[in-house]
């Protein structure tokens, strides 16, 4: 899905231009005064365009776009991404401060992979740097596409927010970042990337702790080998040591195996209290979780904890792992749309308006419409240059009563956000309620 230009600009401020043409005849002076007039008009609209923007962008358009994967097992989630942030717009007139923004939704997965495609990834964010009307993108979903899309996008100086991505080396150092990171995605040295949700160190914590509450003694982490699943699955393995939670392996596996079996069998055979899962969904996640239960029991009895990227209303559906997921126990880089709404003001109004016109939420549909929030804002108070919204980025504060997600929520000086909600959820029947909020104990955090 590839959605073209949606303007959001009301008709009355739309000016439409007549230009009439002469024909025929060698008349020099009418082709000069033609010209003269032409050059005078050209002049005069540089002038008038200048003035706007001394002004703050008045009349000026600016483009921003989304980039999600809108096919695949997250794709349903995205999509939902994608209308929280048309809604979003929508309530802001189409406008950040005196700019007019066009949106578009952007797809970087592909049908063959049925998932974040790294080649798509890559031209995308090619084509972004060299659109000077592109002024920000929302996105990515997926950290393994937000490691290639941020140099790009930092070389030409184009800002990026993302709703969901979690590694936590794309800003910091910490547990499950690997050797060169940060710095190797910020070749200009000026950080151009923001994310709305905290990173897998808090999150890596958050299932250890998880794990320590439920009397975990053993665990058995897989991971999909990603940058996301091997970083999540590296913090939590961090966390659960310093906890005495005795890590019996954390190893990867092949996304593309028609089974786990033999890997299930390796784990009955070490009494593991537990199993996490670092991976996505798309990464043929939900053939874990089945083989899980068939080989090791249901997960009362070993435990299956897994993370956000293991998050979607579908995980017990028959298009997930349906009635195996039962009481599996997944950690959110956030809250709930529940727990958000109950915050009261903007969240509540804004996240009612969305059920009303689409339905029910997936847990990161607002953490969309929040990073188009913080996008809107670095624009609003730019010069209309991709510069300029850069460096307003991480200067960028949502006042509490504005704050789609509730609370009032900024940037730190490595683009991390200054909210720290960690919670857990756990299925059962179709559903995934949340379980509780765990407030992570930062002595975890520590390399």
């Amino acid at each position: 899905m590839n959605q073209g230009w949606k303007r959001l600009v009301p008709a009355a401020l739309v000016v439409v231009a007549m230009t009439t043409a002469a024909c025929g005849g060698d008349e020099e002076e009418a082709a000069t005064s033609a010209a003269g007039a032409a050059a005078e008009g050209a002049t005069s609209a540089a002038g008038d365009a200048a003035a706007d923007a001394a002004e703050g962008g008045e009349g000026k358009t600016v483009k921003v776009v989304s980039d999600l994967p809108l096919q695949g097992a997250s794709g349903a989630q995205a999509k939902t991404l994608v209308q929280a942030m048309e809604l979003f717009l929508e309530e802001q007139g189409g406008k950040a401060g005196n700019y007019t923004v066009e949106y578009e939704s952007k797809d970087d997965s592909t049908a063959a992979a049925g998932k974040w495609d790294p080649g798509t990834c890559t031209d995308n964010a090619n084509e972004y740097s060299e659109d000077e009307d592109i002024l920000a993108v929302v996105g990515t979903f997926n950290s393994g596409c937000a490691a290639l899309e941020i140099p790009i996008l930092n070389e030409s100086s184009t800002a990026m927010v993302s709703p969901a991505n979690t590694a936590v080396g794309l800003t910091h150092v910490g547990p499950g970042s690997e050797p060169g990171e940060p710095e190797k995605y910020y070749p200009n040295e000026t950080r151009n990337y923001a994310r709305v949700v905290p990173s897998d160190d808090f999150q890596g914590a958050a299932a250890a702790q998880l794990m320590e509450k439920l009397g975990v003694k053993s665990v058995y982490i897989l991971n999909d080998k990603e940058i996301y699943g091997k970083g999540v699955a590296d913090a939590t393995a961090a966390a659960s040591e310093k906890l005495g939670i005795k890590v019996l392996a954390n190893e990867g596996y092949d996304p593309k195996a028609p089974n786990y079996d033999a890997i299930m069998e390796k784990i009955k055979g070490q009494n593991a209290d537990a199993v996490y899962l670092g991976a996505i969904i798309d990464n043929n996640g939900a053939q874990i979780v089945k083989d899980k239960v068939k080989v090791l029991g249901d997960n009362e009895a070993v435990k299956l904890i897994g993370p956000d990227g293991m998050f979607v209303n579908d995980l017990v559906t028959s298009k997930g792992a349906g009635a195996s997921a039962e009481g599996m126990y997944l950690t959110f880089a956030g809250l709930g749309p529940d727990q958000i709404k109950e915050r009261g003001g903007s969240a509540a109004e804004f996240l009612t308006a969305y059920e009303e016109k689409y339905g029910k939420p997936e847990v990161y549909t607002v953490y969309g419409a929040a990073a188009m929030q913080a996008a809107l804002k670095a624009i609003e108070a730019s010069d209309g240059t991709k510069e300029s919204v850069t460096e307003q980025l991480l200067q960028v504060k949502i006042a509490k009563d504005e704050s789609l997600l509730g609370e009032e929520f900024g940037f730190d000086e490595n683009g991390d956000t200054t909210l720290k909600d960690m919670s857990v959820f756990r299925a059962k029947g179709q559903e995934i309620p949340f379980d509780q909020a765990i407030e992570v104990d930062e002595a975890l955090l520590e390399s």
